[in-house]
């Protein structure tokens, strides 16, 4: 999820400290800025009452003039405020001498100085004021430095992600990964560690594959042979036991290969709809018991239809069933289904270790004859091809019964047969 993201988490955490920074910087400005206009009201009443003091009969205006210049005071060029206030504090017509009073904008909340005769106004400010200013600028200082230091965090984490997006291709079975950096940091350290992992897993990779598939070849040479050999017998009998013979080597270098492509994930899944009947029909040929007059596959669910790449769900399904043909008291297994679930049952003893034990490769159970159990990848098969489709098998045991449980494939059942097939079936029987 991306709440688990620590690039989310950073962002999260520059967005609450920008948030509060610009918060306390806007309340601190505000608060100098009360306290400066407060100063200021102080500071020009002061002047006002020193200047009334010392302002006698003969003071002139230049004079009071210069002194405001002297206390650093100019005359405002705002005529528009200038005139408001003029207008508001107009001295009576009738007095002669000069005055000194403050008045205060209330829209800006500034404060001035207005020197008066009645002939004559003028408004002054003290340009020393607005020492508030510089927190603005501390403030802008103080957000690009977070923005700065924000974008050097990401992007020294950025490799991260591209590590992340890089070995998640990776277990998705895409063979050109590369998350190679130029960042001599930990976090670059790391992804070049990972890159140089995945270039030695690469050729691991393509050795394993090779290696198999030269095994492969040279058996299927001998196999051909001993099939070409085999049709010059003129025992029939010993002629159709050999041909089942090479068709079964022939079918396990198959399945092999199959599952050489699902470890390495270079398998294209092709899910389609077929008959539950027709997979068992083909189990049986591929486990060489098609032609038995005991069948020993009890189909309970024939009209079913499932859903599923037709070849690896058949290597799965022969799996199962041969290993609860070889461990069944009665040699007899059962084949149903239970709305969108395929149950193969048989009776026998329950299973002594943890099932998701027995999905490990060349698992070896000590409690059964070791010359009954073959090389142990029955259910490793089992697992690794049902995976690859995206279903999950359980299992249980319940009043010496087991019962293997495929969830999710069967997507109708009981279903209408064609008529010709329904004629083949009729005249079977």
């Amino acid at each position: 999820m991306i709440r688990n993201s620590i690039f989310f988490k950073i962002t999260l955490l520059f967005l609450f400290s920008l948030i509060s920074f610009s918060a306390f910087s806007f309340y601190f400005i505000q608060y100098q800025k009360e306290n400066e206009v407060e100063t200021a009201a102080l500071r020009y009443e002061q002047i006002t009452i020193a200047i009334n003091r010392i302002i006698t009969p003969y003071s002139t205006f230049k004079s009071v003039e210069n002194l405001l210049k002297e206390l650093k005071f100019k005359v405002t060029k705002n005529k528009k405020i200038k005139e408001a206030l003029i207008n508001y504090n107009r001295l009576s017509m009738f007095f002669n001498g000069i005055v000194a009073k403050v008045v205060k904008d209330q829209e800006t909340n500034k404060i001035y100085i207005l020197l008066e005769t009645k002939d004559r106004a003028v408004l002054y400010a003290d340009d020393s004021t607005n020492h508030y200013r510089i927190f603005y600028f501390t403030t802008l200082i103080g957000i690009a430095l977070l923005i700065l230091v924000f974008i050097l965090v990401i992007r020294g984490l950025l490799p991260l992600k591209t590590l992340t997006t890089q070995v998640k291709r990776f277990a998705d079975g895409g063979i050109d990964v590369n998350c190679k950096t130029n960042q001599t940091d930990e976090i670059g350290q790391l992804s070049n560690e990972f890159h140089n992992t995945f270039a030695k897993l690469n050729a691991v990779q393509k050795s394993r594959s090779l290696f198999l598939r030269s095994i492969m070849h040279e058996l299927k040479t001998p196999i051909t042979k001993g099939r070409i050999t085999t049709e010059m017998l003129e025992n029939n009998l010993q002629k159709t036991r050999l041909v089942s013979v090479f068709k079964r080597l022939q079918n396990l270098i198959d399945e092999f290969a199959k599952i050489e492509q699902i470890a390495s994930k270079n398998l294209n899944i092709t899910k389609k709809e077929f008959l539950l009947e027709d997979l068992i029909n083909h189990t049986k040929k591929m486990l060489l018991i098609d032609g038995l007059e005991n069948d020993p596959i009890i189909l309970d669910a024939s009209n079913d239809v499932i859903k599923a790449d037709f070849e690896l769900f058949a290597m799965a399904i022969k799996n199962l069933l041969d290993n609860a043909i070889k461990y069944s008291p009665d040699k007899k297994v059962f084949v149903g289904s239970h709305y969108s679930d395929l149950i193969i049952s048989n009776k026998g003893s329950a299973l002594q270790k943890d099932f998701h034990e027995y999905f490990k490769p060349y698992f070896k159970d000590e409690n059964k004859n070791n010359t009954e159990q073959g090389f142990g990848l029955g259910m490793y098969i089992i697992k690794s091809t049902l995976d690859a489709q995206g279903f999950k098998i359980d299992y249980k045991h319940k009043s010496g019964i087991n019962y293997f449980t495929i969830h999710d494939c069967v997507v109708e059942n009981f279903c209408i047969m064609p008529k010709t097939r329904r004629r083949k079936n009729e005249t079977m029987e």
